[in-house]
């Protein structure tokens, strides 16, 4: 898992941002896919739920980038994006499934949930650098 140097390979430090994409494929497919049929239950369940998933992707994709270490503005955009992108993805994929649409708006939640994954993980990246500096 760490190579002759010690650091983390690669494909450990991205492991989890695929393992938390193909999480959200599988849950796209589900046709018809709803806790309740309670639309004021619902909706904010389903917000609730883009923007932990994206957070969390976006997130793991950053620290991917950084490779664990000091994350740059740059790592930030393409993690965001990636994120992004990822839920465009996500979003035309669910438009082929049963009982599923395919929505923008939904795209604007993963957007901000990935921004806050993404911000947090900047945080966390920044405060543990800081602490193996000194």
């Amino acid at each position: 898992m760490r190579d002759a140097d010690g650091a983390l390979r690669p494909w450990v430090l991205w492991l989890p941002a695929v393992i938390v994409m193909g999480g959200i494929f599988v849950l796209s497919a589900q046709s018809g896919l709803r806790v309740t049929q309670d639309v004021d239950v619902e909706r904010p369940l389903r917000v609730s739920g883009h923007l932990i998933a994206y957070a969390t992707l976006g997130a793991l994709l950053l620290v991917a980038l950084a490779r664990g270490g000091r994350p740059r503005l740059t790592y930030a955009i393409v993690a965001w994006a990636l994120a992004v992108g990822y839920g465009l993805t996500d979003e035309f994929h669910q438009s082929f499934v049963p009982d599923r649409t395919g929505r923008l708006n939904d795209v604007a939640v993963d957007a901000v949930g990935a921004a806050i994954g993404v911000g947090l993980a900047w945080l966390v990246l920044q405060a543990l650098a800081r602490t193996r500096d000194a």
